[in-house]
């Protein structure tokens, strides 16, 4: 991020010209060095950018990345989408430096929407990774048309794609989808089998640990009830089977 473009936005959301110079001097003429096999390099001048690490970077860096939320709002009225009849329209999502766009398949739209990105590109200094980018197409727009619009960008046409962990996909989910999720908790499941743990203990793990892995995908994703039995049941087997292997007494309160 360029940090002319952070004087800028700091002048356009109206701070006082003494605290946004205070700012600035935390983040402008940063010298940095890189350790290579437990040695120092030679000093490095930083001329763009926010520090990882520094607590202001993160919020500094969603102040200019309002530029592109502003630029959308005011050049980009048509796009975006509705995700119910009377819902809001949502054109885009926002989470660190990675954007989620949502957008009718239309090439002159598609132009349009390039040309926001572009500029948003000149304001800060960024770049578009296209190795990483990709556009995604629902159902009903055919195959010659999705390559035409895809010209505009040239961006990974792909079938599904997957957002802060969450499949993204013109389907309904499917088992196969969540099969990394049962994964995790089969191999956090073993690791405790071979611990002598009480049946309290083993409640305290579900509850505590085990049971927060799939909140997030649950309330995110339409989760089919198959993956959810299959939760339940190596929770079950995990309470009530003994260290050798043998089923336990079931209590009953």
């Amino acid at each position: 991020m360029g940090w002319a473009t952070l004087h800028q936005i700091l002048k356009w959301y109206g701070f006082p010209s003494n605290f946004s110079n205070l700012l600035l001097e935390c983040v402008v003429d940063v010298r940095l060095f890189i350790i290579i096999n437990g040695k120092n390099s030679k000093w490095i001048n930083a001329h763009s950018g926010f520090c990882q690490g520094c607590p202001l970077s993160p919020y500094l860096f969603i102040s200019c990345s309002q530029l592109l939320s502003n630029s959308m709002e005011q050049r980009g009225q048509s796009l975006g989408i509705h995700i119910s009849s009377r819902g809001p329209k949502i054109t885009h999502l926002l989470y660190a430096d990675d954007v989620l766009i949502f957008s009718h398949a239309f090439t002159a739209l598609a132009k349009a929407l390039k040309i926001i990105v572009e500029d948003f590109c000149k304001w800060t200094g960024q770049r578009v990774n296209f190795s990483k980018s990709q556009i995604m197409f629902g159902k009903v727009v055919r195959h010659p048309f999705r390559k035409k619009i895809n010209k505009v960008f040239g961006f990974n046409m792909v079938k599904e794609m997957k957002y802060l962990g969450v499949n993204i996909s013109p389907r309904r989910p499917k088992v196969a989808d969540f099969q990394e999720l049962l994964s995790n908790v089969m191999d956090r499941l073993n690791s405790w089998c071979k611990k002598s743990l009480s049946l309290r203990g083993k409640l305290v793990l579900i509850e505590s640990s085990l049971l927060s892995m799939p909140n997030f995908l649950i309330t995110h994703s339409l989760v089919p009830k198959r993956v959810l039995h299959e939760l339940e049941k190596l929770c079950i087997n995990f309470i009530w089977h003994k260290k050798d292997g043998t089923n336990g007494m079931h209590y009953v309160a």
